[in-house]
């Protein structure tokens, strides 16, 4: 019998803004339920993890809202005290009932009908899980903003009555893609969250930076296909991939030297070959102000997004612009996979080259392993995750405020299409094995300017075709981004 969790709001409106802030979220996610139960629990009591680690290993549950809510014409708004501190002088920023920088606090809400929202999961929780989740629902004090007070109750129900949709109730219920119609997308819980959620607390991060997305879909709507969202063009037309011996990677930090080092044996080779390296701004990067042409990049493959995963370097590549000269593109895959073409790397740091092996846009697993294999790397998505940290194109405003919107024109710099969201971490990574660079890893030359890096997570309106590598460094493989689209979560 599947077990609900019925949120009984007691006020008729929802309190939870989108992760941009700019409408209410609705329907309510059912990640705001599990981190709500987490917020409760004791850490410290081995039973009450195994009933979160039980939920959180359960199918996405349905969620039943009231189908007639309104969004509130403007926001509401309140002065509200800050977290300040320790300060040497009393300021607007400590005085009690004021906001720092002066200015009131908004947040959206949704008006209901009825103040009522439940949460439905197929499964039947063992009796001693479900009595450890009656109590930690009880004590759960409110839903989205802690205005939302709200008294919640877990129970097993009648199999034979799920929750219902009609014209006063809407079902949200989990799709196994986002390709059908009246389909959006919710966080919801998944294998592995509690321990996230733990860390996150620990190391001062948000609980919304360790969300996954899951396409959702209303049970009242007829399901059928929608049209097929026509993918984007990224800035890239081929990505020539080759791998490392088997058996044989690179510690992460060496990926300017690793990719620098590709440039220059790129640049030898079509010099022996009778190019003009000179007239090949793609490749050697030296554009005049105005210049507006892509530049080839040259990558580096880390091992992530595995439970395996350590983010070491299994393989390089070099992406071709899709703006190229024709008879640059020409010379280009003459010297890396024609005849005699590249077969070994010299690396700085390493005694004696490195043999390269070509991975072809049709090779298997059998063939080479999946890091490597352009596909992974250039399939359309419409949700991309940071495999090698970005270097931010612009120092970030002071405490980090509008990062998100330096990333979003660092899309738009790289030639990709504006984000529909923009997430950024300020440590760890959202993919496993994504490693997090130091800062002398982050530059070519000890002159540069130090701007940090960032992991990062992107959503596009629409797929979009890579690879896709954004950030100052992007030519030099840093922003190296992994589609993860939402009906696939990194494992």
């Amino acid at each position: 019998m599947p077990l609900r969790i019925s949120v009984h709001l007691l006020a008729p409106s929802y309190q939870a803004s989108t992760l941009d802030r700019d409408q209410a979220e609705w329907p309510p996610h059912p990640y705001r339920l599990f981190c709500g139960l987490v917020s409760v629990a004791d850490p410290d009591d081995p039973v009450q993890d195994a009933a979160l680690q039980w939920l959180e290993r359960q199918p996405a549950p349905t969620v039943r809202v009231p189908a007639r809510t309104t969004e509130a014409l403007s926001p509401r708004s309140s002065w509200v005290p800050t977290n300040a501190t320790d300060k040497k002088k009393p300021t607007h920023g400590v005085l009690p009932g004021r906001s720092a920088g002066g200015k009131p606090k908004v947040w959206p809400e949704r008006a209901l009908a009825e103040p009522l929202v439940e949460f439905e999961w197929p499964t039947q929780p063992p009796e001693g899980v479900l009595t450890v989740l009656q109590m930690l629902t009880r004590s759960v004090p409110y839903i989205g903003r802690a205005t939302g007070h709200a008294l919640l109750h877990a129970a097993v129900v009648d199999e034979d009555a799920p929750a219902a949709a009609d014209e006063t109730w809407q079902v949200w219920e989990p799709a196994d893609a986002d390709t059908r119609a009246g389909t959006c997308s919710l966080r919801a819980p998944f294998p592995g969250l509690l321990e996230r959620l733990r860390w996150a607390h620990e190391q001062g991060q948000y609980a919304y930076q360790q969300a996954r997305p899951q396409p959702y879909v209303l049970r009242a709507v007829e399901q059928e296909p929608r049209e097929e969202l026509v993918a984007a063009e990224g800035p890239y037309a081929d990505l020539l991939s080759f791998a490392f011996p088997p058996g044989f990677s690179l510690d992460p930090s060496l990926t300017l030297k690793v990719t620098g080092a590709l440039r220059s044996t790129v640049s030898g080779l079509l010099d022996v070959a009778g190019h003009d390296v000179d007239a090949m701004v793609a490749v050697h990067g030296h554009k005049a102000p105005g210049d507006e042409r892509t530049l080839c990049s040259f990558v580096a493959y880390p091992f992530v997004g595995h439970r395996h995963a350590d983010g070491r370097l299994r393989g390089l590549g070099v992406a071709l612009p899709r703006d190229l000269d024709p008879a640059h593109r020409h010379a280009l895959l003459g010297v890396l996979i024609g005849d005699g073409g590249l077969s070994e790397l010299a690396i700085p740091t390493l005694n004696k080259p490195v043999a390269l092996t070509y991975i072809s846009p049709g090779a298997t697993e059998v063939d080479s392993i999946k890091t490597v294999r352009p596909q992974r790397w250039t399939r359309p998505a419409r949700e991309w995750s940071t495999a090698l940290p970005m270097v931010l194109d612009f120092f970030p405003k002071r405490n980090g405020r509008g990062i998100e919107a330096s990333v979003a024109a660092s899309c738009r710099l790289a030639g990709l299409p504006e984000p529909e969201s923009v997430e950024v971490l300020h440590s760890g990574a959202y993919l496993s094995g994504a490693p997090t660079l130091s800062q002398g890893a982050l530059r070519r030359k000890s002159g540069e300017r130090p701007l940090p890096g960032r992991h990062v997570r992107l959503r596009f309106a629409r797929p979009v075709h890579g690879p896709v590598l954004l950030g100052s460094k992007k030519n030099y493989g840093l922003g190296l981004c992994l589609p993860t689209p939402a009906s696939e979560t990194p494992s």
